[in-house]
């Protein structure tokens, strides 16, 4: 799709996959209709839910400017992602989960932002209210997450983080080849870091200083299948190490009982003699 330069119109489309959220849904998809941008898109990706959601978000089908594909059957995070980059039209998109919603100003900022960056950042985020649920949904504990910029494949590695919200430059995701399914479970988790590790290769991260996302953590998204998550995780960052030029090898630990990358020490096979023996961390560059 051709878009006039430095207009703002079709800049950008909410890619919401989902699966069994529930009532969650209609936060998610209400908060885009409360943004101060009003030339979005949504895409809805619902991977064979079996709850109330799928009835909550067709509702919204009277809407010409979102778009619902649904799986017969659950595929997964990564699948769901693939199938809907299918339908982007925009240059840029905004992942968003089921359970998180976006505060108003958001689509705009990132709009604004991408108009201004050039094509080597795949990626523009800003800060997240990271809210802590408990099984009745109270909110007993909320904190706010800064991000920051990145450019050094190592700097973002050892940063043991995501980033949020994502706003892709769709052009990018396309040319490494989308979500990667090939892992032995399908691609279903850390498919946010499986992206941004091959995206970070050859582009940067751009980061704006400014509240975007509301993030729910609750029971069901904070205890689901963590074992899966860790092996997942583990076999990720090794691999691509290996794929960076085996110059490193991980050094992992468990924190309030979470796996992480504490640090990269110097594979004895590598040829480069000049690199410190670990390194646990790489600063933002100027």
């Amino acid at each position: 799709m051709k878009w006039r330069e430095n207009s703002l119109d079709n800049l950008i489309t909410v890619l919401i996959p989902f699966y069994n959220p529930g009532k969650y849904i209609i936060d998610a998809i209400s908060s885009i209709y409360a943004q101060n941008y009003f030339s979005w898109k949504i895409v809805l990706v619902d991977d064979g839910s079996t709850d109330e959601s799928t009835e909550l978000a067709k509702k919204y089908l009277v809407d010409p400017r979102i778009t619902y594909v649904r799986h017969d059957e659950n595929k997964g995070q990564s699948v769901s992602l693939n199938t809907g980059l299918q339908h982007i039209e925009t240059p840029f998109f905004v992942q968003l989960d089921p359970d998180d919603w976006l505060y108003p100003d958001t689509l705009q900022s990132l709009a604004e932002e991408a108009l201004k960056q050039p094509e080597d950042v795949a990626v523009i985020s800003g800060n997240i209210n990271i809210s802590f649920e408990d099984e009745n949904g109270q909110v007993y504990l909320s904190r706010i997450k800064k991000g920051r910029h990145y450019d050094n494949p190592y700097a973002f590695l050892l940063a043991n983080t995501s980033i949020w919200p994502r706003c892709y430059r769709t052009a990018a995701v396309r040319e490494v080849g989308g979500w990667p399914t090939d892992d032995p479970y399908g691609g279903r988790y850390v498919e946010d870091i499986r992206i941004l590790l091959l995206l970070i290769m050859s582009y940067r991260f751009y980061w704006i200083d400014q509240l975007m996302l509301y993030h729910r953590r609750h029971e069901k998204n904070n205890t689901n299948e963590k074992d899966e998550t860790a092996t997942s995780l583990r076999s990720l960052i090794e691999e691509t190490l290996v794929n960076w030029g085996d110059v490193y090898k991980p050094v992992f630990k468990y924190e309030d009982g979470y796996m992480i990358l504490h640090g990269l020490e110097v594979n004895k096979d590598s040829q480069d003699d000049n690199i410190a023996e670990i390194i646990t961390e790489i600063p933002e560059s100027e």
